[in-house]
């Protein structure tokens, strides 16, 4: 019997522990020229992409889309596709279809039951915070992640037609971690990909610089992690997830060796109320 799935990330998601890095690059503030006047430095436009990615973040939650999910564990693999909306701000989702095997008409009735029992339960609660990142249960102010990181000059480089600008971004030291989650995030660097010609956020990929050990190494030492987060514009200007990919390689309790891979492609978005 399908259940309504809790996942690694809300769909925000792509947002979310994503988020956790999607939110690096903004660190002072002020605006920002013309794409033709080159890159200029991370601090001068904070505001204008903190703005932006709330806005883009807002704009998806007005969406009804599907995501394909594959999900590989020390080598088995398993993959889905579910219908996504959200009310109030929180993500709800059915399966609507299995890699492996046909979906029976009993499992799409009984899936799409249980997620509108979580849409009718969503839209009695608060609506979920703005401006603010949960992951593992701990919620993350996009300020302060964005401080977490320090950023160097920009490179530029054209994709899919469009100039971008690609700031390389490596842990802040003076940053101090307060979960597992901002340790493992502060042991990262890699990239941050702005959109030139609209100063949105649209592509970050990063990756472990050293091992990261939990507890000296007896509960568990992160060997290997990365991920990687592409957006695409939508007809309305805003920037969707059009990918997610994130693995991690680790060792728990000194002998158990462990393999974890996600990969979440999103499309058919469309604008419809439920």
């Amino acid at each position: 019997m399908p259940r309504y799935k809790k996942r690694f990330c809300s769909p925000s998601s792509c947002l979310v522990a994503p988020a956790l890095l999607a939110t690096l690059l903004a660190s002072a503030g002020g605006a920002c020229g013309a794409a033709a006047q080159g890159p200029p430095p991370a601090e001068r436009i904070k505001a204008q992409l903190i703005d932006n990615f709330l806005q883009d973040q807002q704009a998806l939650q007005g969406y009804i889309h599907r995501e394909h999910v594959t999900i590989e564990k020390d080598g088995d693999r398993e993959g889905h596709t579910l219908r996504v909306w959200y009310v109030h701000g929180h993500d709800i989702n059915e399966t609507i279809a299995h890699d492996d095997r046909p979906i029976s008409a009993g499992e799409l009735a009984a899936g799409q039951k249980s997620a509108l029992k979580h849409a009718a339960e969503a839209a009695q609660k608060p609506p979920a915070p703005e401006g603010m990142l949960v992951f593992g249960g701990h919620a993350y102010p996009f300020s302060k992640l964005a401080n977490d990181f320090v950023y160097g000059t920009a490179g530029i480089r054209t994709w899919n037609g469009r100039t971008v600008w690609v700031y390389p971004a490596t842990p802040n030291p003076r940053a101090a971690s307060r979960s597992r989650e901002e340790k493992l995030l502060l042991h990262t660097a890699g990239e941050v990909w702005v959109d030139a010609g609209d100063l949105h956020i649209i592509r970050i990929s990063m990756h472990l610089t050293s091992p990261v050990k939990y507890g000296f190494g007896v509960l568990a030492t992160v060997h290997s992690a990365a991920l990687n987060l592409v957006l695409d514009p939508g007809d309305a200007g805003e920037w969707l997830p059009q990918e997610a990919d994130f693995n991690v390689q680790a060792t728990v309790l000194l002998l158990k060796s462990i393999s974890r891979a996600k990969r979440t492609t999103y499309s058919d978005y469309r604008v419809e109320a439920r």
